[in-house]
């Protein structure tokens, strides 16, 4: 019962001697069902070694260029494209956004810095007003629609913590600022393309290109009733819902409050979501439009493949630099991962977060780390970068020299620390650091044998 789809998925790629487990590991999530559609990439001291992609369904006509929405994941490409700012001078993370943005000054966030924002302490996890997809899109970004909203926008935070997920908004506000601040004057959508996507030579887009819309994939959800019906399934029988019923319950319980419902007379992002749709309807309903992704919402619609993620983040590890194209110098690359501070998430249930002024996060374990921590953060201690809603993952271990790329068009919309992606991070850091072990065995036995021939 545990392999549902055994008879229909197709996975295909390689991965380099020593990493055969991971291979494993990611074919049997999607023989099983639970990834439809998925493709990870892993680089290690600058080269590729692992380079995988699955279809359950058997669909063959997605590859390992194909590209899905990767969510938050965009939050770690728009710190690149922002510490790239940075490291030009351009951009100044303790400077108040006002700075840049004078009319942003207004209703008591006159002092609110770059690094606040991004380090979701500006207190505008969501607006008083919904944002409509037609002022994302990139030829409306001037024409002052969404920037009224934002500055307009009064800050609220939670109790005891300065800190609080923003969703969205922070992409908006970082994107107006860099609107204004970059040579040309051009949005994180155009950066992207000419400052890493085109040097690197990678699939990662905001917005996609007209000619490059059939490679987008759609998205899938379970139903509520689907979900429900999976977490009452034990994993060794083909359930799909890592959670027993009990923590399940929970679990839709805290979707609804953190994504749906109104908060604190907070508005829905876009007009559209509403609070009462099922998660799978409403997911794929919104999400799987093409004005979704024409648009810019630089933390959270970025499309790209697991090969362009993995590779962006094979070049974060190696310092910045890989296969000669230099994304971020070193002053750059001290920007992106420049003064992280550990606070309480006030939407996260007490879990803390160790977010840089650029706006990604690092991994660390804590000897007092809280359960939910402890699953946010297990098998990703040194990781650094961001993860997706539903599933994808662009985080790099520097210390390894690992990067770490993952995409799936199956939305896992209750697992919000992306398990499956998480213990396939684990696997790769393991494998990593036993192919060092080895190759300093190697290197060890060879010295030794020159030592005692000379001698």
């Amino acid at each position: 019962m545990g392999a549902s789809h055994s008879n229909t998925a197709i996975v295909s790629g390689h991965v380099a001697k020593g990493y055969e487990t991971v291979q494993e590991m990611f074919k049997k999530n999607v023989e099983t069902g639970r990834e439809r559609d998925a493709q990870l990439c892993v680089y290690v001291d600058g080269e590729k070694v692992v380079d995988l992609w699955g279809s359950a369904e058997g669909d063959t006509t997605y590859t390992a260029d194909t590209l899905q929405c990767i969510f938050s994941s965009s939050k770690a490409v728009t710190a690149i494209a922002v510490a790239q700012l940075a490291q030009r001078g351009l951009l100044n993370y303790s400077n108040p956004v006002a700075n840049y943005w004078p009319e942003f000054g207004q209703n008591l966030k006159a002092e609110i810095t770059i690094a606040d924002m991004l380090k979701h302490e500006g207190g505008m996890p969501h607006l008083d007003t919904s944002v409509n997809l037609d002022d994302v899109q990139p030829h409306n970004l001037g024409n002052g629609n969404l920037t009224s909203i934002l500055a307009k926008q009064s800050p609220l935070y939670p109790l005891n913590t300065p800190r609080e997920y923003h969703n969205l908004t922070a992409g908006w506000v970082i994107n107006e600022v860099f609107r204004r601040q970059s040579p040309g004057n051009v949005t994180i959508g155009s950066w992207l393309e000419t400052e890493i996507t085109k040097p690197l030579e990678i699939d990662v887009y905001m917005p996609v290109p007209e000619q490059l819309m059939p490679k987008v994939h759609n998205l899938k959800a379970f139903s509520k009733n689907m979900a429900f019906l999976q977490s009452l399934l034990p994993n060794a029988l083909g359930g799909q819902v890592d959670y027993n019923i009990i923590v399940f319950v929970k679990v839709l319980a805290s979707f609804q409050r953190r994504f749906l419902e109104e908060k604190r007379g907070y508005a829905p992002d876009f007009p559209d979501m509403d609070p009462g749709m099922d998660p799978g309807q409403f997911l794929t309903t919104f999400f799987n439009r093409t004005k979704w992704r024409q648009g810019e919402s630089p933390h959270g619609n970025i499309h790209a493949s697991a090969r362009g993620l993995g590779k962006l983040a094979g070049a974060m590890a190696n310092g910045g630099t890989l296969g000669g194209v230099e994304i971020l110098s070193s002053e750059g690359w001290n920007h992106l991962h420049g003064n992280p501070t550990v606070q309480v998430d006030g939407s996260m249930g007490n879990c803390r977060t160790e977010f840089t002024q650029s706006g990604v996060n690092m991994f660390n374990d804590y000897p007092d780390d809280i359960m939910g921590e402890r699953v946010l953060k297990s098998g990703r201690n040194g990781f650094v970068g961001w993860m997706g809603f539903g599933g994808s993952v662009m985080m790099w271990h520097p210390r390894l020299n690992l990067g770490f790329g993952y995409t799936c068009t199956l939305l896992t919309w209750w697992d919000l620390a992306n398990s499956k992606a998480r213990k396939l991070q684990k696997e790769a850091a393991r494998c990593a650091v036993l192919a060092k072990e080895e190759k300093e065995k190697k290197v060890d036995t060879n010295n030794n044998i020159s030592s005692v021939a000379s001698s």
